[in-house]
């Protein structure tokens, strides 16, 4: 019996450390063969991390084949293998992308000069892996920088997404329900614990993080990846800037208000009431030890101050329609009267009113490189 207990615990809690997390690393594999194809086992392989100075080593095994997991997204990377008799072959240039994998092929011709050394320039490309395990789309650095936003959020980048629901700012993606996504950031769930339908932050008008805080977002659909799971719309996996060798920020503002809404929908005039929104935000990375210990920080507020309804309440002789409503003016000012006379309960205004939504976002994220293993 006590046996039986103790599999059912193990069983019990290696599910629990089984359970997925997301995706928040790349990685690099390949091939090493000689000039007639026969593979080399044994040939080393150094990669650095330029910006930030992290080595990753490894060695060729049966094969010929190596593997180095866990890397950092983005780059630009610098690979080096090298085999005694062999020349060595250099490639620069590289970025790896969240979740997908960078494969080389190697060819090296035996070297008569131990000294001789072959560069080759390595051409990056949007698809690191022809042999991906299901849909998916990777959102590089470039593109969140680049591409328009008005609110800031992770939802507008989805859009690359073919499979987002068109004209959904909340987050369906394969026409399945926005709660059925499972989105994780740095690898920490950061969906809504409460099971309410949107994104994180979308029921108070809020983004959750700031998108200068954000190296990469990927939106898988299918995949056929044990690390990958927990959804059935879509895995949506972001992983946060980091600090280099080099620092690095921004400072940045953001304004609107009611100059920059129209006001005519064909025939009808629209009053958009008077409303004013500001951001200030600002982010610093760099080395506290070069090469070894790095720093980011993002800080960001907003403001927003807005009607809490433009619809106006009837005068009794006023034409319905635009923001007039049928509603008399005087019906509400009686219900209003009834409710602070007989319940004690004020009602407040029920136009002419604001809402104001405040907001901070702050993010600080230490990387250490204990030794070239870790």
């Amino acid at each position: 019996m006590k046996l039986i207990t103790r599999l059912f615990l193990l069983t019990f809690f290696c599910t629990i450390t089984l359970f997925s997390q997301g995706v928040t690393t790349s990685s690099i594999s390949g091939r090493v063969v000689d000039d007639n194809g026969k593979p080399l086992i044994g040939a080393t392989v150094n990669v650095i991390h330029l910006p930030s100075g992290t080595r990753y080593g490894t060695m060729t095994r049966d094969q010929g084949r190596f593997s180095l997991l866990g890397l950092r997204v983005g780059g630009p990377y610098q690979v080096s293998l090298t085999f005694l008799g062999y020349e060595k072959i250099q490639y620069d240039n590289i970025f790896l992308s969240l979740g997908n994998t960078f494969e080389i092929l190697v060819t090296m011709r035996e070297s008569s000069v131990q000294k001789a050394e072959v560069i080759v320039f390595g051409k990056a490309d949007a698809v690191f892996n022809s042999d991906r395990t299901g849909a998916e789309t990777s959102i590089s650095l470039d593109k969140i920088e680049v591409l328009p936003t008005i609110s800031r959020r992770i939802q507008d980048f989805l859009r690359l997404t073919p499979q987002f629901g068109s004209g959904s700012r909340s987050g369906s993606v394969a026409g399945q329900d926005n709660r059925l996504n499972n989105i994780t950031v740095d690898g920490s769930y950061f969906n809504n614990s409460f099971g309410l339908a949107g994104a994180p932050g979308e029921r108070t008008n809020v983004a959750a993080i700031s998108l200068d805080a954000l190296e990469q977002i990927q939106v898988n659909i299918a995949p056929y990846d044990v690390r990958q799971g927990n959804f059935i719309g879509a895995g949506i996996n972001a992983v946060t800037k980091s600090g280099t060798n080099e620092f690095s920020g921004s400072l940045y503002y953001q304004t609107r208000n009611e100059s920059f809404v129209g006001t005519k929908a064909a025939e009808s005039t629209i009053d958009p009431g008077k409303f004013k929104f500001n951001m200030i935000g600002a982010r610093l990375g760099g080395p506290i030890i070069e090469n070894k210990l790095f720093f980011f920080t993002n800080f960001e507020t907003e403001d927003l101050t807005q009607p809490g309804t433009n619809y106006l309440a009837n005068e009794g002789n006023q034409t319905v329609g635009g923001n007039i409503t049928r509603v008399a003016k005087g019906d509400l000012d009686k219900l209003s009267s009834f409710l602070r006379e007989k319940f004690n309960y004020e009602t407040g205004p029920y136009q002419g009113y604001d809402f104001n939504t405040p907001a901070l976002r702050f993010i600080f994220r230490l990387d250490y490189n204990i030794d070239e293993n870790n």
